[in-house]
């Protein structure tokens, strides 16, 4: 049965003078997709800050409309003012101008006071109801934004995976806890198979490596994903598994 790894070892020892066989693996997935991952990242984002407009639009209409209650209410305390004036002195004619002046202008304030009091009573009911409605509707899309997070950590962390290089850094963490091991076998998608075969001579002598390193090409591996297999066990590294972990901790 034929495998659909190619084997390379760094040596160029092959027995009996064969040569390697190399997979021609060219990801055109990633070239078409280049300009929708952007469009995505902005979407995404855009979609984001709307749900954030939305709430804080709640705080703002709120403080609006309480600010335009408090307006009315300083307007009518105004004119109440006025009117509690003229009807004092209209009252004070009749009935003895300093005692009934006073008499008409106390009532008419202590109604105005109790009025504009209402007034605020209002407007703090307004903001206090929009923060409640601000913290019920964030809570609401709170699942949703994590999710449009995390989906755009996928796209960004997916266009740097499919740098040559990006791989790299989630390999050699697992190496340098492999110092003094025999053989080691990677395996990876084609995209990444010049830029390991770069690492693995500087491999062998930073971890003392007493052995091989082996490369595996997998093309029907995903881009960002690795395994790595050593004496002491098997380690699958991958930003499809570093995003697993994410969810977990995002949505638990």
């Amino acid at each position: 049965m034929q495998s659909s790894y190619n084997l390379i070892k760094k040596s160029g020892a092959h027995s009996g003078g064969s040569k390697p066989i190399e997979t021609n693996y060219v990801n055109e997935k990633i070239k078409e997709q280049k300009e929708h991952i952007e469009k995505n990242i902005i979407d995404i984002d855009a979609m984001v800050k709307k749900y954030e407009n939305l709430g804080a639009n709640i705080i703002k209409n709120a403080k609006a409309e309480a600010e335009k209650i408090t307006i009315a209410s300083t307007k009518k305390a105004i004119e109440i003012e006025r009117l509690a004036y003229e009807k004092g002195y209209e009252q004070g004619k009749q009935n003895g101008y300093e005692d009934g002046y006073k008499s008409g202008y106390d009532t008419v304030m202590q109604d105005t006071k109790e009025k504009v009091l209402e007034d605020l009573k209002l407007a703090e009911y307004v903001l206090s109801t929009a923060k409640d409605d601000y913290k019920t509707y964030m809570n609401e899309k709170k699942d949703a934004i994590l999710k449009l997070s995390l989906d755009m950590a996928k796209i960004i962390a997916g266009k740097e995976f499919q740098l040559e290089d990006g791989i790299l850094q989630l390999i050699e963490p697992i190496l340098e806890d492999s110092i003094g091991e025999e053989n080691i076998i990677i395996k990876f998608n084609p995209t990444y198979k010049e830029k390991i075969m770069e690492k693995t001579d500087y491999w062998k002598k930073a971890y003392r490596l007493k052995g091989e390193i082996f490369l595996l090409e997998d093309p029907f591996m995903e881009i960002g994903n690795a395994v790595i297999e050593k004496n002491t066990g098997k380690v699958v590294v991958g930003m499809d598994v570093a995003l697993e972990k994410l969810e977990e901790a995002l949505f638990k």
